[in-house]
């Protein structure tokens, strides 16, 4: 009689550290989800940042260009490269190149 009430207390120990380990493997899963969505996330409003703040720049210096049809600059948004090309009278399509 000794020798099963030792093999229930072993099984009930293996079933509480199988599921402790099944628990953290879904918690770590669940964790890396959560951080890939805030980066992505991160990364779109960092590239919206960029453009508004590359098309600031580019209306407040359109005026004094040569050559309005295109242009660049590594100048005014935080050192990054932001390129400017003629997409009509008056509009231009706004490059930023960001480096993650």
């Amino acid at each position: 009689m000794r020798s099963r009430a030792y093999w229930k207390k072993g099984a009930i120990l293996l079933q509480t550290l199988v599921m402790s380990v099944i628990l953290s493997m879904i918690s770590v899963m669940i964790l890396k989800w959560i951080m890939a969505r805030y980066i992505i996330v991160n990364r779109v409003k960092q590239s919206a940042v960029n453009v508004t703040d590359a098309q600031g720049y580019a209306s407040l210096k359109t005026m004094t260009w040569t050559t309005p049809a295109n242009a660049s600059t590594t100048m005014g948004v935080e050192n990054k490269p932001v390129s400017f090309q003629s997409a009509g009278t008056g509009k231009f399509v706004t490059t930023v190149t960001d480096d993650y």
